[in-house]
């Protein structure tokens, strides 16, 4: 017999003073008033009374009192929860992981809604079962890791912790829950093994490592469990349904931009066949379909195509009632076919007019072309102060100021800052012969470029401000530098396209126009710097990432919704960039200004591992292959039921004797 108390000390002596007030009822004598009547024989009885008129009398044998007691005794045995246990094999201190990824959303265990339903009802019977000398911790995981509770053996800190815990749609991984239970349970050591001056931190303290997963993440490798005692608890099927989208994805023709072609991945990860009808809907109107029949570890790719030259959002489903829901729909974005506008200040060059008048550029760009008089008229002003355009190239020639908006200079450079003088450009050399030797090919303006068999005749290296970096360098240093400013950007190229000699004659200082790099990196920088459109979808995050976008204007702040939720107003970063935390739910998300589309991105699960959901039999666990245990427990048998029923029975006897008694 073993027992759980359910109250603390205080409320245990508030609790005994209840016999001790019943016991003072008995021992209380009525006061009465003496009342004055015209009968001789009431008068008797009243005198009568008078004998027994004090405060105190002597204690009766009384059955009511007999009963009120027994009811007060039974009820604090029901609250010290009486009951029989098997013994739990136990070192004495419990470390509870609970996996909380995406895969513990199947709907494949009998009696609980899902598998995290199961674990969280499995790993309370645990906690109830615990020794009054035991000590346990929670730690939930799925791609990162939350330490709920640490060490207690205080039952309802646990409880209160295991009730906080909530399943989310992210992908696992178990390595720094690992890590968080092996820092609790090892020693540490103050510095490296083998120093003489080394001194233990801690005594060692081994621990049951209770993991309850379905057992899908990653082999752990390189770990060492060294004090943890692993236990597998495995949730799930062996042998669940589950088609999954694993990809979706959306993009314009190039040729035509008005037109959208849609493409979806579905894939049986389920160990049954399965069919399902697939629909294509647009913004909740339905587009098309198509039905998808699987056997186990197939797949069967889709493609949808329509027209449309707004910013849309695109959701591909499975109409289906398999064992996992999440996987069943996928969702991607488009941004509306937009065009820009670009001035460009020069005193002559094809090459860039060539460039601009490609039929890629041309469908996504108008330009205009001025000279650089018109820098200083009242027309030029006001144009850039108002940020008219989405980009201004000043080729040969520098503003007074910098206007609103992104920049672009050519054989020139940024006019210096009176505000901030450790935010100017300048040359760090005279013009010499350029041989490049470094390109930055993972920036957006580099992208699919090949330069090194580009001729440069002339050039100055670089030396931008503060938060600049070097796209393009060369023997004399960097000659294509990109930096920001005050929320806009300023792309600045060491070298000019052409030049004029001594009479005034137009001459080439590069081959660069004849390359065919020359147009694309033309369509870089308008779709980067100016903000065209892209032909490509919108980019697709994992539920709980961190998105980072850089917005094509300076804004102060943005509106970002999930496509049906309430919009979450967001501020802009000075770079012109804004981070975007809240994505924990599958879907499309849009960042407006106003009534504008600024840009899209969606949130899509794709995670193989995460959809191929039957339970794994073992796990690998730091050089250990820990077998799946039995989630059954032999579970407490506990009396304070019955003991409360027997309150109910005698508070019904001594209702009836005291009713016998008066009535």
């Amino acid at each position: 017999m073993s027992w759980i108390s359910t109250l603390t000390p205080l409320q245990w002596g508030l609790f005994s003073l209840i016999p001790i007030g019943i016991i003072l009822l008995y021992f209380l004598k009525l006061r009465r008033e003496p009342v004055e009547v015209p009968s001789t024989y009431l008068w008797i009885r009243t005198i009568e009374d008078l004998h027994v008129n004090s405060l105190l009398q002597r204690l009766r044998r009384s059955l009511l009192l007999f009963l009120q007691l027994l009811i007060v005794a039974l009820a604090a045995l029901a609250l010290l929860r009486p009951g029989l246990r098997g013994e739990v094999a136990s070192q004495g201190r419990l470390i509870f992981l609970v996996d909380i990824s995406a895969s513990m959303q199947a709907a494949d265990v009998e009696g609980y809604a899902n598998r995290f339903e199961q674990a969280k009802a499995l790993i309370a019977e645990r906690i109830e079962a615990m020794n009054d000398d035991e000590t346990a911790m929670l730690i939930s995981f799925s791609d990162r890791t939350e330490v709920l509770q640490s060490f207690t053996s205080d039952r309802r800190r646990l409880r209160e912790a295991l009730s906080r815990v909530a399943v989310t749609n992210r992908p696992t991984d178990v390595l720094g829950a690992l890590k968080a239970a092996d820092g609790l349970a090892n020693p540490r050591r103050t510095s490296e093994a083998g120093d003489v001056n080394d001194v233990q931190v801690a005594d060692a303290k081994p621990a049951d490592l209770l993991l309850y997963s379905d057992g899908g993440f990653q082999t752990v490798t390189e770990f060492d469990l060294g004090n943890l005692n692993p236990q597998y608890i495995a949730l799930g099927s062996t042998t669940p349904k589950n088609l999954a989208v694993l990809a979706f994805s959306a993009e314009r023709n190039v040729e035509k931009p008005s037109e959208i072609q849609a493409f979806a991945t579905v894939v049986n990860l389920g160990s049954v066949a399965a069919s399902a009808p697939a629909t294509l809907t647009l913004d909740g109107e339905l587009l098309d379909a198509s039905n998808v029949d699987l056997p186990p570890g197939e797949q069967v790719g889709l493609s949808f195509a329509f027209e449309s030259d707004e910013a849309v959002s695109l959701e591909f489903a499975l109409d289906i009632d398999d064992d996992l829901e999440i996987d069943n729909v996928a969702y991607a974005g488009l941004t509306p076919l937009r065009t820009v506008s670009v001035l460009v200040v020069t005193p002559g060059n094809t090459p860039l007019k060539l460039a601009l008048e490609t039929p890629k550029s041309s469908k996504i760009c108008e330009s205009q072309f001025v000279l650089p008089s018109y820098l200083a008229t009242e027309a030029y002003t006001q144009r850039a102060s108002a940020g008219t355009d989405d980009l201004i190239v000043y080729d040969r020639c520098s503003p007074p100021s910098m206007p609103t908006t992104n920049t672009f200079f050519i054989g020139s450079i940024p006019p210096k800052n009176e505000m901030a003088r450790d935010a100017d450009w300048s040359w760090k050399t005279e013009p010499s012969g350029v041989v490049l030797v470094d390109l930055d090919r993972t920036h957006p303006l580099m992208r699919y470029l090949e330069l090194f068999s580009l001729l440069i005749f002339q050039g100055r290296a670089l030396e931008g401000p503060p938060g600049a970096i070097e796209l393009l360098g060369a023997d004399i240093g960097p000659v294509m530098m990109l930096a920001p400013r005050d929320g806009y950007q300023d792309l600045v190229l060491g070298f000019e396209l052409v030049s004029e000699d001594a009479d005034g004659a137009t001459q080439t200082n590069t081959n660069w126009y004849a390359e065919r790099s020359w147009p694309v990196f033309v369509l870089n920088v308008l779709r980067y710097l100016a903000g065209a459109a892209e032909a490509s979808g919108a980019p697709s995050f994992k539920p709980g990432d961190t998105v980072r976008l850089r917005l094509e204007s300076a804004l102060p702040e943005v509106d970002v919704e999930r496509v049906g939720d309430q919009a979450i107003r967001t501020p802009v970063g000075p770079s012109g960039t804004v981070e975007i935390v809240a994505t924990d739910k599958p879907g499309n998300y849009r960042v407006t200004s106003g009534e504008r589309v600024v840009d899209l991105f969606s949130v899509n699960l794709f995670d193989s591992r995460e959809s191929e959901i039957a339970v794994a039999p073992t796990v690998e666990l730091g050089y250990e292959s820990v077998e799946a245990d039995s989630a059954a427990l032999e579970k407490r048998i506990e009396y304070w039921r019955w003991l409360l029923l027997g309150v109910l029975v005698l508070l019904v006897i001594e209702w009836w004797v005291f009713s016998k008694r008066i009535g």
